[in-house]
C-alpha cells in the first residue's frame, strides 16, 4: 500500500483561514448586487454626486478645496482648484465615479480645458433622465433620446460658432487668458499668461499646430520666491552640474556639437565580473601607455573642435583627460543627457545629434546665443538661451512650495494644449453660459416638433444644459431664477451672445465682454458627457464582490505561489 505523502506547504498555518466554497452560491457570501432600476439609480445618485462636489470649480470664481492626503507617514494638505489634483488625491473608487473622473481626464489631455463641465454636463443629463425613469419611460427610449440630442447639439454647435476678426495670435492670447481665469490669482494669472503667450509667439503657429504633445513648452520647476519671479527662457534650462570647475561658465555665439556618445576609452570587461588587466614590466611601458591614451584622446577631441564647435554636449560620460584637455583650450562640455533631453536640445538649437564622431561636420552643429551655467537657492542649472526658430522651449517656474509648482504645471500646460487647440480649430463659441443656453434653445424648440417620448428627452436634456449658465450665476452671486428667465428671453429674441459676465457679476453681451470658448473644446465636453452618460444608462446590473479577510487572503495568496505541488 502506497502512502501519498501530505506536503505541509499546502496546509494552512496557524492565523489563516481556509476558504470554504458554498456550491449553491453564484457569487461570493457577502457580494452586493443592485439590479435593473435599483442598479440604474445608484449609479445615477453617485452621479449627482459627483456634480455636488466639483459644481463649485466652474468658472472664474471658483472655491478652492483642501484635500489632506496621507503619503507613508507623512499627512499631506492641499489647496487647490485643480480637478485633477483633487480627483488623484481621493482616489475614487466607486465605478461609476471612476467613469466621470475619466472622461474629465481625457478631455482635458486631448485640449487641455472642460474637465470640470464634463461631470456637470454628464451629471445633469443623468439626473434629468432619472425623472424620467420615475415616471416609467423605458432606458431604451431614453438612450435613442440621447443619441438623438446629442447629433442636435453638435449640429448647432457647428451653426453658432465664428472666428474673431483678429490676428491667430491675438485670438491664442486671448484664449490663454480666458483659460487661466479663475485657477490662479488675478496677478499671478496675468503674468504666468503672458508666458505662454510669449512662448507660443516664439515658436510659432506651424510649430503648434505640427507637434503633438505639452513638451513642446516645458516647465522646470525652483522652489524659492513667488510666482511672479518665474520667467520665460527662449531655448532651454537644464538641471546640469560643470563637468570641471575650470571651464567657462558662459560661452556666447555658442556653436553647439551633440554627440550621442562617450569621449573615452570604452571600458569593456573580459567576463562578466574581470575586466581588461594590463601587465606592465618597466615603468617607462606605463608612461608610454598613458602618453598613447593621452594623445588618442586628445586626437579625438580635437577632430570635433576642427568642426568650429565651441560647446560640447555627450550623452554619455567623459575622460578627465578629455575635461582638462577642453578646460585649457576654454571649451564648455556638458555631460549625461538623458535621450528625451538629447532631443530637446536638438529641437531647440537645430544641433543633429551624432552617434559617431567620425559623422560628425560643420553643418551638424547647432547654435545658441549664450549657454551658461547659473546657480539659483544652491542649485546648478544650465541656460540655453537666444535659439533660432526653437521647436521647444522651457518655462521657468518658481513658487514656495512643491505642490503649487506641480499644480501651476499642469495649469500651464493645460493653457499649451487651448493653444494648439485654436491653431487647430480657430472657430469659437460665446463663453459665460451662452453657448449652453442656445443648444437648450435649440434642443427645446426641436422637442416641439417631436410627436413621442422622445421629445421629454430633448427636453430633459436641454434643463441639463441650462444647469452651466445657472451654476456660474450663482458663483457671481446672481438669483437662478432671474438668470435663467432673462437669459431665455435674450436668447429667444436672437441675442446669442447673451451669458453671465462672473467677474462682474452681472449678465452681459460676450461679444462686449470678449470672453469666448474655443469650439473644439465645448465639442469634446458633450462628446464625453454623452458618451459616458449613455455608458451609465447601459447598465442594468451592479455587483461588488466581497473581500477576502487577511486570513483567508493570505492563504489564497500562498496557494497560487504553490499551485501545482504535491
Amino acid at each position: 500500500m502506497r502512502i501519498k505523502r501530505l506536503d505541509s506547504r499546502r496546509l494552512p498555518l496557524r492565523h489563516e483561514r481556509i476558504p470554504v466554497p458554498e456550491p449553491s452560491r453564484i457569487l461570493r457570501k457577502g457580494s452586493i448586487r443592485r439590479t435593473g432600476k435599483d442598479a440604474l439609480r445608484d449609479n445615477i445618485e453617485v452621479a449627482k454626486s459627483m456634480v455636488e462636489f466639483v459644481k463649485t470649480l466652474l468658472g472664474p470664481r471658483r472655491m478652492s478645496k483642501i484635500v489632506l492626503s496621507q503619503s507613508g507617514r507623512d499627512r499631506l494638505i492641499f489647496v487647490t482648484t485643480d480637478l485633477r489634483t483633487i480627483l488623484k488625491r481621493i482616489k475614487v473608487e466607486h465605478p461609476v465615479a471612476q467613469l466621470m473622473a475619466g472622461a474629465a481626464f481625457a478631455t482635458f489631455q486631448e485640449r487641455g480645458d472642460g474637465s470640470v463641465s464634463t461631470i456637470i454636463l454628464a451629471g445633469k443629463i443623468l439626473e434629468e433622465c432619472e425623472k424620467l425613469i420615475a415616471e416609467g419611460i423605458h432606458p431604451n427610449v431614453i438612450r435613442d433620446g440621447l443619441i438623438l440630442s446629442y447629433k442636435k447639439a453638435m449640429e448647432t454647435s457647428d451653426k453658432i460658432s465664428f472666428n474673431l476678426q483678429l490676428d491667430i495670435t491675438e485670438v491664442i492670447n486671448l484664449g490663454i487668458h480666458n483659460a487661466l481665469a479663475g485657477k490662479l490669482p488675478y496677478q499671478d494669472r496675468e503674468h504666468i499668461a503672458t508666458l505662454v503667450s510669449y512662448a507660443t509667439n516664439i515658436l510659432g503657429l506651424e510649430t503648434l499646430s505640427s507637434y503633438e504633445g505639452t513638451d513642446i513648452i516645458d516647465v522646470k520647476k525652483i522652489k524659492g520666491k513667488s510666482v511672479q519671479d518665474s520667467f520665460l527662457v527662449d531655448g532651454l534650462a537644464l538641471y546640469r552640474e560643470m563637468a570641471n570647475i575650470y571651464m567657462p561658465e558662459r560661452i556666447e555665439n555658442a556653436r553647439i556639437a551633440l554627440i550621442k556618445g562617450e569621449l573615452r576609452i570604452p571600458q569593456k570587461k573580459l567576463t562578466r565580473y574581470q575586466d581588461y588587466r594590463f601587465e606592465f614590466n618597466r615603468v617607462e611601458q606605463l608612461r608610454n601607455f598613458k602618453r598613447s591614451k593621452q594623445k588618442y584622446l586628445e586626437s579625438i577631441t580635437d577632430r570635433i573642435l576642427n568642426t568650429g564647435a565651441n560647446v560640447i554636449m555627450l550623452e554619455k560620460g567623459v575622460d578627465d583627460i578629455v575635461l582638462d584637455y577642453l578646460a585649457k583650450k576654454h571649451i564648455l562640455l556638458v555631460r549625461r543627457f538623458p535621450p528625451p533631453e538629447v532631443n530637446r536640445v536638438a529641437k531647440a538649437t537645430g544641433a543633429f545629434a551624432v552617434g559617431s564622431i567620425n559623422d560628425l561636420d560643420p553643418s551638424c552643429l547647432g547654435w545658441a546665443n549664450v549657454v551658461e551655467h547659473k546657480k539659483i537657492i544652491g542649485e546648478p542649472w544650465l541656460f540655453i538661451r537666444g535659439c533660432k526658430n526653437p521647436k521647444t522651449i522651457d518655462i521657468v517656474l518658481r513658487g514656495s512650495s512643491k505642490y503649487l509648482l506641480d499644480d501651476i504645471e499642469r495649469i500651464v500646460k493645460g493653457s499649451v494644449l487651448v493653444a494648439r487647440t485654436l491653431v487647430k480649430e480657430p472657430r469659437l463659441v460665446w463663453g459665460g453660459g451662452a453657448f449652453e443656453e442656445e443648444i437648450a434653445l435649440a434642443l427645446n424648440r426641436c422637442a416641439m416638433k417631436m410627436a413621442d417620448k422622445r421629445q421629454l428627452v430633448f427636453k430633459a436634456v436641454a434643463k441639463a444644459f441650462e444647469s452651466i449658465p445657472l451654476l456660474l450665476g450663482r458663483s457671481a452671486g446672481l438669483n437662478e431664477i432671474d438668470v435663467i428667465t432673462e437669459l431665455r428671453a435674450k436668447h429667444s429674441r436672437g441675442e446669442i451672445s447673451a451669458g453671465v459676465d462672473v467677474i462682474n457679476s452681472q449678465l452681459a453681451e460676450m461679444d462686449k465682454a470678449r470672453l469666448f470658448d474655443p469650439l473644439a473644446v465645448k465639442k469634446h465636453v458633450i462628446k464625453a458627457a454623452f458618451e459616458t452618460a449613455l455608458a451609465i444608462i447601459h447598465v442594468d446590473d451592479y455587483i461588488k464582490c466581497r473581500e477576502l479577510p487577511e486570513p483567508e487572503k493570505y492563504y489564497a495568496q500562498r496557494m497560487k505561489k504553490t499551485k501545482g505541488l504535491e
